[in-house]
């Protein structure tokens, strides 16, 4: 009988032995022992939010914009792939309710692109391709988007919303379009949509190789039927178009584009002649000054010179960058003309009409008094 209770002695101090060593185990695999309260969400896996998503109406249609998002991580399955834009609709009259989950719960697929991968960091646009199953073309509704972008596996980003879009009336393009270049830049005319009508304008600016881009070139719509865009590049060649504005709050909501026009911009404009040209004898030297040019294209100047009535000759740098020069190889006695023309950065460069002539004869340096007595 001792042998019996030593032996269940025995087994009952294995099996406390035995917890002892498990329950470090247990809490481990339980996370932490005697720590309560509800489980952390899992962590997202599939892309970044998309960036800077912002809607637009442009005449019938509704585009949205937006920055693809960089991958989770840096897996071939992570990188994005495709991206939706998810609509919810609110008839006219109806305020549209603070409800973002909305789109969740039952926005519809109204657009998609699909790209293996998307550009990460560039901007794409969507328009709702659905838009006609709206009564009036969706005119007078508010329309809440958001876009998603999902990697090669099917994982999501989250829902990114756009501001509320309500669709207004639209109106033709304006008419007449003319884009000509100038000394100052291209100059764009144009005529409202109908005869007398009172609108304002957004002008927007693309290159045969590039996309129109979202934004227009005014930061404020336009009263006016006329825009100088000074922001040019010699040389190059662009592509315009106008629209009318038909709200001024944001988002942008305009009516159908004008027709385009391509223009190069080629510079044949010679800048005005250099203004108040002057001579004064600098020691055994003549300094010329003039008025700098205003023109924004100007490159330089050149100086030609004159000597007893004879030819005009260059004189100097084949550029002179300042409006000043110093002639030093004059010679007294010697009666000098002087004229300047200026020179903008055209190729073949466009030389204005000379200045004004200056004449001046080089003295003597008078021949400083000695001390008193000598």
């Amino acid at each position: 009988m001792a042998r019996l209770f030593r032996a269940a002695g025995s087994a009952r101090l294995r099996l406390a032995r035995s917890a002892l060593v498990l329950l470090p185990l247990l809490c481990a695999v339980a996370g932490a022992c005697g720590k309560r309260g509800a489980p952390s969400p899992p962590l997202p896996r599939g892309p970044h939010p998309p960036g800077g998503v912002l809607g637009r109406q442009i005449g019938h249609r509704a585009v949205v914009g937006f920055e693809v998002p960089r991958p989770r991580g840096p897996r071939p399955t992570q990188a994005p792939v495709r991206a939706e834009l998810v609509r919810v609709t609110y008839q006219p009259g109806l305020t549209a309710p603070s409800d973002p989950d909305a789109l969740r719960r039952r926005g519809d697929v109204v657009a998609q692109v699909v790209s293996d991968p998307l550009p990460v960091g560039g901007r794409l646009l969507l328009e709702d391709l659905r838009l006609g199953e709206l009564a009036g073309n969706g005119t007078g509704w508010t329309l809440r988007y958001a876009v998603r972008v999902k990697d090669r596996r099917g994982r999501s980003s989250p829902l990114v919303m756009a501001p509320d879009l309500e669709l207004l009336p639209s109106v033709p393009g304006p008419r007449d379009l003319v884009a000509e270049p100038t000394a100052a830049g291209v100059r764009l005319v144009w005529q409202p949509p109908e005869p007398g009508g009172t609108h304002t304008y957004n002008i927007y600016r693309s290159t045969p190789e590039a996309p129109w881009p979202e934004l227009p070139l005014n930061s404020e719509p336009l009263a006016a039927t006329e825009y100088l865009d000074s922001g040019i590049e010699t040389g190059a060649a662009y592509i315009y178009a106008v629209r009318v504005s038909l709200a001024s709050s944001l988002p942008y909501r305009e009516g159908e584009p004008s027709s385009t026009r391509e223009v190069r911009a080629e510079d044949h404009f010679a800048p005005r002649a250099p203004q108040s040209l002057v001579a004064v004898q600098e020691g055994p030297a003549i300094r010329l000054f003039w008025d700098p040019n205003p023109e924004r294209d100007v490159a330089g100047y050149r100086v030609e010179r004159r000597v007893a009535g004879g030819a005009w000759q260059p004189i100097g740098p084949t550029r002179v960058e300042t409006p000043s020069y110093r002639d030093e190889g004059v010679q007294v006695g010697v009666r000098f003309a002087y004229r300047v023309s200026a020179v903008d950065r055209a190729v073949p460069a466009n030389t204005s009409e000379p200045s004004s002539v200056v004449e001046l004869e080089v003295l003597a340096e008078p021949v400083a008094p000695g001390p008193p007595g000598t």
